[in-house]
């Protein structure tokens, strides 16, 4: 057995060693290469992702695909002028952080013409929840949160849970997830029997500023919402 080679050799010497002692390089330099891409990689992946934030997407087409990448998805539909919608924000940033398995999103109603227009939203502040791809439910307004806007991250984090979009359990929110129904868009088809259930709650909600349940998305004229 050949000795241990002298920390004086030079690099040629040392190189000579190594072959003598049965080195293989050509795997060395793949097993270092492939190391070198998972790092890459991961350092790519971490700047991409943006779970536990809200971020921001001005570009329409760009937000779509963000979209379609996450099972869980929240977008907010904001409008910079409106209160309302700075406070929304507030609370979807509190909770961003507690739920890296959700997508947190938000854009203006001026960048996303055709998601404003095919998802119905005529009132600001709107939270749409996405499973799936599928639109599942809409937060509008601040009626369901005490219809006030001095509710808490807490109660706004109870209304989303229902949707099955803030997930903590997976295997328990893969389940939920699996029973919800995706809510209508403009152009979805309405049979006769959804048009009179709608009639009959349309009516019965007559009282509540003309606007009707969370996960239809109508929307009557004459609301004094911000939008």
């Amino acid at each position: 057995m050949s000795a241990p080679p002298s920390p004086t050799l030079s690099d040629s010497e040392l190189l000579d060693s190594l072959e003598e002692a049965g080195f293989d390089f050509a795997s060395d330099r793949d097993r270092r290469i492939e190391a070198l891409q998972r790092e890459i990689k991961q350092v790519k992946n971490l700047k991409e992702s943006d779970n536990g934030r809200v971020v921001t997407f001005v570009e329409e087409k760009l937000l779509i695909e963000r979209m379609s990448k996450e099972r869980y998805v929240l977008l907010h539909f904001f409008h910079n002028d409106f209160s309302r919608c700075k406070i929304m924000d507030q609370k979807l940033s509190e909770l961003a952080p507690q739920y890296p398995h959700t997508l947190f999103l938000r854009a203006s109603v001026s960048d996303i013409p055709f998601l404003v227009s095919k998802m119905a939203v005529q009132v600001l502040p709107c939270v749409m929840c996405f499973v799936d791809g599928k639109a599942v439910d809409r937060l509008i307004g601040f009626e369901e949160l005490g219809d006030s806007d001095q509710f808490t991250s807490k109660v706004l984090e109870f209304r989303l849970k229902q949707s099955g979009v803030l997930p903590t359990d997976l295997s328990l929110a893969s389940n939920l997830s699996s029973n919800l129904v995706p809510i209508k868009t403009d152009d979805d088809d309405v049979s006769d029997d959804e048009e009179r259930r709608r009639g009959g709650r349309d009516r019965d909600r007559g009282a509540r500023k003309g606007k009707v349940g969370i996960r239809n998305g109508l929307y009557n004229e004459g609301s004094d919402d911000d939008y």
